[in-house]
């Protein structure tokens, strides 16, 4: 009967403990599940977000063109007042939204990292809805006003505030979640949707939000795959490890083409960023309308004088010309252009991305330096001076190799990328000593 009764006693203490065992595991199973559907819908909501603001970006475009190329003069008047009305939205709404967005987005994950009692992050306007929506309408008139501006950058700080949005919540039923995970993530997620390109979003979160952890051996990477690689095409050629499927163009090293734009885009590059880094160089006036006025002068006088090629992303004009079949056309000063505008569209203080300004003008310089120089395969010219002069810029070579293979699906061309790429970064170092995403967002918390 003891026994008995020691044995229903051992039984009776195993069962509540399976049952606690049990418990748990239901709730962490609950927890999972509730994070990975907030992930999904916040990743899902960025995705249509991006699409609606691609279009809306688009239709503003259009409309610019439209009204340019029917009333020229009456659009160059108007120019500078819609610099100023774009700025002033952002000073009187969301001051966050101001420029890019990706250094508002590297500001908010590193106050997040630390400890700032005076602003908790989770409710940091860097990456609010209403900075967002901010975003978005500054942007559109930007656009119309013929500013040199992209989407890519304010489509990341948007998907950021979106994932910072989902992030609140879910940290009511789950405090332990982390916000530098929602913001990565939705940074990431924003390049991706942005250009549609997936391995771009991982490689941008890799070398720009968690770049003190890949930067120690970024290089050595690299240099080790460019060695290799280059070492591997000279013996073997340029193969396939499982043939040629399809019949494509296999390219040699392209070598001097390579060195070329990797120096012109590092200096370019390199130059760019500076200038971005430190408005003080230009004298602008210190009122944010006197300085969206100026910038907007000059910018309407030269998107006169290149028949308004130099307004908007440089997409079309860039598409164009990579999808046609000469380069005669190219107006040479081009790149210049660009590269000017981009400059003082930033600056004016309105919000707008450089992303594919960057691109453009990389393109704008590598079109023209293989009409210069008259050399033979100007498209891959192009490509390889938006690599150089993205690299250059940014510093973030791994992104501007891997968007461009993605968006041109040139992946024969991986090694000639990488070395200008690499090339091109070094040199542009000599410039900013600090990667320009990375100086802007510590500009702007000391601030």
């Amino acid at each position: 009967m003891t026994m008995n009764e020691e044995g229903h006693e051992g039984v009776g203490e195993q069962e509540p403990l399976e049952s606690k065992r049990y418990l748990r595991y239901l709730q962490k199973l609950r927890e999972k599940s509730f994070m990975q559907v907030t992930i999904w819908t916040a990743a899902l909501l960025v995705g249509c977000a991006a699409v609606l603001f691609a279009r809306l970006i688009t239709a503003s475009q259009a409309f610019f063109f439209s009204l340019f190329h029917g009333h020229p003069y009456l659009m160059t008047a108007a120019t500078p007042l819609l610099f100023v009305v774009a700025t002033l939205i952002v000073q009187k709404f969301g001051p966050e939204a101001r420029g890019s967005g990706i250094p508002q987005v590297l500001e908010a994950i590193d106050r997040a990292h630390g400890d700032d009692k005076q602003e908790p992050p989770w409710h940091s306007p860097l990456v609010s809805l209403r900075t967002a929506v901010v975003k978005v309408i500054s942007s559109c008139v930007g656009i119309i006003a013929g500013a040199s501006i992209g989407r890519e950058g304010p489509t990341v700080q948007i998907s950021a505030s979106v994932f910072a949005f989902f992030g609140r919540m879910t940290r009511r039923v789950l405090p332990q979640v982390d916000f530098q995970t929602f913001l990565t993530a939705g940074a990431a997620a924003g390049v991706a949707a942005a250009f549609n390109a997936p391995l771009a979003g991982i490689a941008f979160a890799l070398e720009e939000v968690t770049e003190g952890a890949f930067g120690r051996f970024r290089e050595m990477v690299m240099l080790a795959v460019i060695l290799s690689g280059i070492a591997a095409m000279a013996i073997a050629g340029n193969y396939l490890y499982f043939g040629h499927p399809a019949v494509t163009l296999t390219p040699n090293l392209l070598v001097p083409e390579t060195l070329i734009f990797g120096v012109v885009g590092g200096i370019m590059g390199g130059a760019f960023a500076r200038l971005l880094a430190f408005p003080e160089l230009f004298g602008l006036p210190p009122q944010p309308w006197k300085r969206a006025l100026y910038c907007g002068i000059i910018c309407a006088a030269v998107g006169l004088l290149t028949d308004g090629a130099s307004a908007g992303s440089g997409y079309e004009v860039t598409r164009s010309f990579l999808e046609s079949s000469s380069i005669e056309q190219w107006p040479p000063g081009l790149g210049i252009a660009k590269f000017a505008t981009t400059v003082l569209s930033y600056l004016s203080g309105m919000a707008g991305g450089i992303f594919s300004p960057c691109l453009s003008i990389g393109a704008g310089f590598g079109f023209t330096v293989a009409k210069l120089l008259h050399l033979q395969n100007f498209k891959v010219c192009g490509l390889l001076g938006m690599v150089g002069f993205f690299s250059g810029a940014i510093q973030a070579p791994l992104t501007a190799v891997i968007i461009i293979m993605e968006m041109t699906d040139e992946h024969t061309l991986i090694i000639p990328f990488l070395l200008a790429a690499y090339l091109s970064r070094r040199i542009g170092k000599v410039f900013m000593p600090v990667p320009l995403y990375r100086f802007l967002a510590s500009k702007n918390r000391k601030g």
